[in-house]
């Protein structure tokens, strides 16, 4: 079986997909290429290089307004939320540089890429990779994989599938303007079904632009986020590291096939709900089902349990056992109903 995973484009919502990338490698699903767009591009790139590792520390540390061309004075004083006389004053200079130049510089992303120098290593990959990018003088999209790119260009096609409209216009290849691939093709899948490939999951970040239909819509499994990532643009590393591990669990879930619809649960069969439904009061019941919208057993005792660790701010980032979670909620003193109901709940083994 071909597996492929597609990454869409983001910005630094980008750094979720590093983290998805590392539920795959714990579930040992290794795929046999890889495409993107946008940010996607340069993260399907450096995995198709077998540069994971250094593309973790990159997300991990990342020095967002050196890349950007931010003053480093103002993007510490977004990270602190030091909003003072200095940061107006910085804010109007750098958006004063911005128009005078119509754009921000675009040699950051520049260094980035060169830095890696990764196309020795794609073009010997035992990974397929591909990028979507639109070339401006006809306004064609182009699906390219890495035997349709010149020797020596990879660089420059991966900036062009990259070149947000905030960046300077440039010429970057053949003479050419580009623009991100993300505005007319945000989950580049249909490259790898179009190859043939039997299955692929597509890491997605709720970003601006169009999605194409699939070929087979069969063979395309969808990760997205669970919840709301950083902007496109943000400078908090802490934001950044958030994005990381959302990724991480929720590809996860996807992967392994866990329960859950906030949080993340072992899987149990559909028998397991029923029992523990069974000694449950039907005027409760009923109630219940009503109240979190449950369509069957099974969503009844998850949206339950859920609703409370809404209320108490559970973190995401762990894989709960359901059964210890109803028995930490029944054992309080609260008399909501949704606390009566899971008090109702059948259950002998914990």
């Amino acid at each position: 079986m071909k597996i492929g995973i597609s990454f869409a484009g983001g910005g630094v919502k980008g750094s979720y997909q590093i983290g998805a990338y590392y539920a795959f490698k714990k579930c040992h699903i290794k795929p046999n290429g890889v495409t993107g767009t946008s940010i996607g591009s340069f993260n399907a790139a450096m995995i198709a290089a077998h540069k994971e590792k250094e593309l973790l520390k990159f997300w991990q540390n990342p020095d967002v307004a050196k890349i950007f061309g931010i003053d480093k004075k103002l993007a510490d004083q977004i990270n602190l939320k030091k909003f003072d006389k200095e940061f107006f004053e910085l804010s109007f200079r750098e958006l004063k540089k911005i128009l005078k130049n119509t754009g921000l510089p675009v040699e950051g992303l520049k260094n980035v890429v060169e830095y890696f120098d990764i196309e020795d290593d794609i073009r010997n990959s035992n990974i397929e990779f591909g990028l979507s990018t639109l070339r401006l003088k006809d306004a064609k999209p182009l699906d390219l994989f890495i035997e349709d790119m010149p020797k020596g260009s990879l660089n420059n096609y991966l900036l062009s599938s990259c070149y947000l409209p905030i960046f300077k216009k440039e010429k970057l290849e053949n003479d050419s303007y580009y623009f991100d691939g993300g505005i007319y093709n945000n989950a580049p899948y249909n490259m790898l079904l179009k190859k043939g490939y039997d299955k692929v999951y597509s890491v997605e970040l709720n970003g601006v632009g169009l999605k194409q239909v699939p070929v087979d819509v069969n063979k395309v499994i969808i990760i997205k986020p669970s919840r709301r990532l950083s902007r496109m643009l943000t400078l908090n590393n802490d934001a950044i590291l958030k994005n990381i591990n959302i990724g991480y669990f929720d590809a996860l879930k996807v992967l392994k096939n866990y329960d859950g619809y906030k949080y993340v649960f072992k899987k149990k069969k559909m028998g397991y709900y029923k029992r523990l439904n069974a000694s449950v009061d039907n005027d409760t019941y009923n109630l219940v089902k009503g109240f979190i919208g449950a369509k069957n057993d099974k969503e009844m005792v998850i949206k339950a349990v859920e609703y409370l660790m809404v209320k108490e701010k559970a973190t995401y980032f762990k894989i709960y056992n359901v059964s210890q979670m109803i028995k930490k909620y029944r054992n309080t003193k609260s008399k909501s109903i949704i606390n009566k109901y899971l008090k109702e709940l059948k259950i002998t083994i914990f």
